[in-house]
């Protein structure tokens, strides 16, 4: 492993979230905020990157693979510390409170311990909502475009940060690909910014919304988050753009270039706006049965359930209020998320649907032994390799979703709102229900749980094995496999 390799990739990266803070320091100077805290992050960012610069060795040769393992999550921490600095710096938040918000905000988890957002500087705000658009489509997919010469580690850093690729999938040039992906990212927030603003938002509120969803992050301008502006209009506008990001935005690259058949014969997709449908569907009916009016009822349950499907984590309504049935499915799709390579968390929709076809194989197998049966997706034939991937993913993040509960358990929270913090800090959704539902914050959690929230949102956002590979002692050694 290189040090002054990884170096020199941390010390551009640290040269970019310095020039990212300029947009919040020129936007306080111009609206007469305080500026201090942003300067202070800035001249960090440049010191660190200068030191690194000056030590790190820029070569021709590509990344290992525990070099690209390092570099994206190193990275993700490295950014989350130097986030968290406006917070703290302004005094608005402890170092606690403000790691936390920094976290929530650059793994697009969008779960505050802000109370009272309306009294909050506009630059705060500002950059709270950068956070979510610099890390929703990946913070390393910017590195992929900058540092095009780090080859096939730079493509495993782009899988890493992107999501499970589909099987059979190709594998563009990087650099194409992460200039072609920032475009419709761009793209996409443009168009929510116009819609929103079009259907009755400040043009402020309406460039945090854009970015907070194009990202599918969450975070707001104000504590009711959605249900702030009663606007119907508003409201469909975002579950549009919400369903449009938990689709895969290499989908939308196969659409440009193949048209709309590429959309049209995708499983993925198929799975996930069903299971959307679905549970609008029943939570249209049980708010119907509730006596709301059936235009509202349908676009609440719209709403809640592309908001909870695509893990953006806005609130219409308070859905803690609603009947177990709708909670359960509510807290189904938190853990299933959006369809790979979309700014979506959770478990991923193509992880559900290969473990749905090795069980099917399992139970064909039992009862004909000797046959050979192979899987198929799309189309494709899926490997043994892609499929126990799969099964080795979603065991291991049930796994942790069961430590996470049993810390927040032992920490004060009641069961049912420990499993719901775990599912959804893991799956980067943001409300939770209970004492941390859809009208509360974080605020209130004690420090054990938020260092744990963190911890769960990172590692969820990384899709958990990049993150875990650091405690393993020999992937610090030269160890045959990882170089």
């Amino acid at each position: 492993m290189s040090w002054e390799r990884m170096a020199f990739f941390f010390g551009r990266l640290l040269s970019g979230l310095s020039a990212a803070a300029l947009v919040p320091l020129v936007f306080a100077l111009a609206a007469r905020e305080a500026a201090l805290p942003f300067l202070w992050m800035a001249a960090i960012s440049v010191g660190l990157s200068f030191a690194l610069s000056r030590v790190g060795a820029k070569t021709a040769m590509g990344l290992s693979l525990r070099e690209g393992i390092a570099i994206t999550s190193l990275g993700w921490l490295l950014c989350s510390g130097i986030g968290a600095v406006p917070y703290i710096a302004g005094g608005h938040l402890g170092v606690v409170d403000g790691v936390l918000e920094s976290v929530s905000g650059f793994t697009g988890a969008g779960a505050t311990v802000i109370s009272g957002l309306e009294k909050m500087p506009h630059s705060i705000l500002l950059w709270r909502s950068m956070t979510h658009w610099i890390g929703g489509l990946g913070i390393v997919v910017f590195f992929v475009a900058l540092l095009p010469q780090f080859g096939e580690g730079a493509a495993r850093i782009f899988e890493t940060e992107s999501g499970t690729p589909v099987p059979g999938r190709a594998r563009p040039r990087m650099k194409t690909t992460a200039q072609a992906l920032f475009a419709i990212y761009a793209a996409l927030t443009t168009a929510a910014f116009l819609a929103y603003w079009l259907a009755g938002m400040t043009p402020f509120d309406a460039v945090n919304h854009s970015m907070s969803t194009i990202a599918t992050g969450g975070f707001s301008t104000h504590d009711e988050s959605a249900a702030y502006f009663h606007s119907p209009a508003l409201e469909w506008w975002m579950t549009l753009f919400m369903l449009l990001c938990g689709a895969d935005f290499g989908m939308y690259l196969g659409m440009l270039r193949d048209g709309v058949k590429t959309a049209l014969k995708n499983v993925e997709l198929r799975f996930f706006l069903t299971m959307v449908l679905v549970s609008a569907v029943v939570l249209a009916g049980e708010l119907l049965a509730s006596g709301m009016d059936a235009g509202e009822a349908l676009r609440t349950a719209c709403f809640q359930s592309s908001t909870v499907a695509s893990t953006t984590g806005f609130v219409s309504a308070d859905f803690d209020q609603w009947p177990p049935i709708s909670k359960m499915f509510l807290l189904f799709m938190m853990a299933v998320g959006g369809c790979s390579g979309s700014t979506a968390g959770g478990i991923k929709v193509i992880r559900i649907l290969l473990v749905v076809r090795l069980i099917g194989l399992g139970g064909r197998r039992a009862l004909s032994p000797l046959a050979r049966e192979e899987v198929h997706l799309g189309g494709r034939t899926v490997s043994r390799e892609v499929l126990m991937d799969a099964g080795y993913f979603i065991f291991t993040y049930c796994a942790l979703v069961c430590l996470w509960s049993l810390i927040f358990t032992w920490d004060g929270s009641s069961a049912f709102d420990s499993i719901a913090l775990a599912v959804t800090t893991m799956g980067n959704v943001g409300p939770g229900f209970g004492e941390w539902g859809a009208t509360c914050n974080y605020a209130g959690l004690p420090v054990l749980s938020k260092l744990t929230v963190a911890a769960s949102m990172l590692i969820g956002r990384l899709e958990i094995f990049p993150m875990l590979a650091l405690f393993r002692p020999g992937f610090w050694k030269k160890e045959r496999g990882w170089d």
